[in-house]
């Protein structure tokens, strides 16, 4: 039932006439309705989910070279895989950007009338509320490989590739106006980075540049952005060509660690360099999770990096810990139970997995087997942690 229907039978109640609280309420509720840019910003009682635990999701990947493109997988107690009935995943995303417990995915790649694979500059949007889809405006550039972060009511997109250039350039979205901006670009050319946001700024780890494989960590400060910060403009020169990519032009050399220029700031690098991995954020610290660390251009051979390293942004310095049973990259990451899950991947004895490790970072120890394995093998995949309804729930299928 649409919110109008709704409000036309509410209206003739006895009790909306008067009660000064309900007409309040349903005020409040259908201006939320009205105004869907701006509902995941809304973090009221009245819109919030009734769930007690949150579900671990998985929105699919790759099964080898073939895209998939499928429904949501759903990691519930008792330790069971169920896939949640309704609209496909409709991308297959290279990046996920959670704001208060809607999902956005973002660029990757997509099938091309050519038969080929090209980069995306799509955007969608999840709501568990009502198990829908929603295409948001496209960012400025197709991307890939790249990655995101949320500040605010910003999701900044970083740099990245497309089959022909890589990128420098940066550019956010606006939740509020459904739009994208440039701002201050990365300092170089980069691909297959990861992004993670903590204290409120932006830290890039690792990816590809035009001569290796990076040990690099740099940090994007809003609050140093022209024109007031996160909540502010563009920086200077957004939106202009020159924000968007280096074709042709080597890129800079990068400054030394703790100096920046704009709103970048390089920080102390990896003990490894690595590209195609994962970071997540806990406790106030930052976890690395295994990808690629060495790649020959000229035989595009690569070599898995087993590592995990944790990062304290306090002390600016980097911890090696236990290393992963088997490398992979391609893998996804998320926090259940006070421990970190990675999931699936491209493994480094040449096979894609359906594993599930767990990592305690209190006692710094691997463990295998603690959860099921995915209905299928997956590379690429992207996970998090999102309430839903119970209304929702119902309609999920037990995976095989």
């Amino acid at each position: 039932m649409a919110p109008a229907d709704v409000f036309e039978k509410v209206k003739t109640s006895e009790f909306y006439r008067y009660s000064r609280q309900l007409r309040q309420e349903v005020d409040q509720a259908l201006g939320y309705f009205h105004d869907v840019n701006q509902q995941p910003l809304v973090a009221a009682r009245c819109n919030r989910i009734r769930s007690v635990r949150p579900q671990t999701a998985v929105f699919r990947g790759m099964i080898g070279h073939s895209m998939v493109n499928s429904k949501i997988l759903l990691l519930q107690r008792p330790k069971v895989w169920w896939e949640l009935e309704g609209p496909q995943v409709p991308l297959r995303p290279d990046c996920l950007a959670i704001v208060n417990n809607f999902a956005f995915l973002l660029g990757g790649e997509e099938l091309g009338p050519d038969g080929e694979f090209h980069a995306s500059s799509k955007v969608y949007r999840y709501d568990p509320r009502q198990n829908s889809w929603l295409r948001m405006a496209d960012m400025s550039v197709p991307r890939s490989e790249f990655a995101v972060g949320v500040i605010g009511k910003f999701i900044y997109a970083v740099a990245g590739r497309t089959r022909d250039e890589t990128f420098y350039s940066t550019e956010r979205y606006d939740i509020t106006e459904d739009r994208w901006e440039f701002v201050d670009p990365y300092p170089v050319n980069k691909y297959g980075h990861e992004g993670t946001v903590l204290g409120g700024r932006l830290y890039i780890t690792g990816g590809i540049t035009s001569s290796s494989t990076s040990k690099q960590v740099c940090v994007f400060d809003p609050g140093r952005e022209a024109g007031g910060g996160a909540g502010g403009g563009g920086g200077a020169g957004a939106g202009s060509d020159a924000h968007r990519t280096r074709a042709g032009r080597g890129p800079p050399a990068p400054a030394p660690p703790g100096t920046h220029a704009g709103c970048w700031e390089n920080k102390s690098k990896m003990n490894y360099a690595r590209c195609f991995h994962k970071m997540i954020s806990h406790n106030g610290k930052l976890y690395v999770f295994g990808g690629v660390c060495v790649i020959l251009r000229a035989s595009f051979e690569s070599q898995g990096c087993p590592s995990t390293e944790v990062y304290d942004p306090d002390a600016d310095d980097w911890t090696i810990l236990a290393s992963m049973p088997i490398g992979r990259s391609g893998h996804g990451v998320a926090v259940l139970d006070r421990q970190i899950m990675v999931l699936g991947g491209l493994c480094y004895n040449g096979h894609y997995s359906d594993s599930i490790l767990t990592f305690d970072p209190d006692d710094n120890k691997w463990k295998e087997d603690e959860y099921p394995r995915m209905p299928c093998k997956l590379d690429g995949l992207q996970v998090c942690s999102l309430h839903f309804p119970e209304y929702v729930l119902e309609h999920v299928r037990r995976c095989s």
